[in-house]
């Protein structure tokens, strides 16, 4: 019986997709738009909304590059279950993008990285 539920635990992120609605990120100065966010910021709010979701944080790291500030700005992240070590594509995309407001889109894969 522990073996199972220890095999749910390490599935709760697998497989899950969210659309993180109304995100809002306060970026650039009052004179200039920005053309772009950080990389971390939108990974911390990918994270935020998992943890809400499932009652745990994953760690989720996108990289170094900062995502262009646009519809369809999208990569491949990886997420960390928090329980068990395992790492998992987590594919994240903005959407809706209006001046400094997006929404962030997750798809966590079914099955462990390789």
């Amino acid at each position: 019986m522990k073996k199972s539920s220890r095999f749910a635990l390490a599935l709760t992120f697998a497989g899950l997709t969210l659309a993180l609605g109304g995100c809002s990120v306060n970026i650039g100065t009052a004179s200039t738009t920005p053309t772009t966010v950080e990389s971390d910021q939108v990974a911390e709010l990918a994270e935020d909304a998992l943890e809400e979701q499932v009652g745990r944080r994953p760690d989720i790291d996108c990289g170094p590059d900062d995502f262009e500030l646009e519809n369809g700005a999208s990569r491949t992240c990886t997420l960390t279950d928090p329980e068990d070590g395992k790492n998992y594509d987590a594919d994240v995309e903005l959407s809706d993008v209006a001046g400094t407001q997006f929404h962030v889109d997750v798809q966590v894969a079914d099955v462990e990285q390789g």
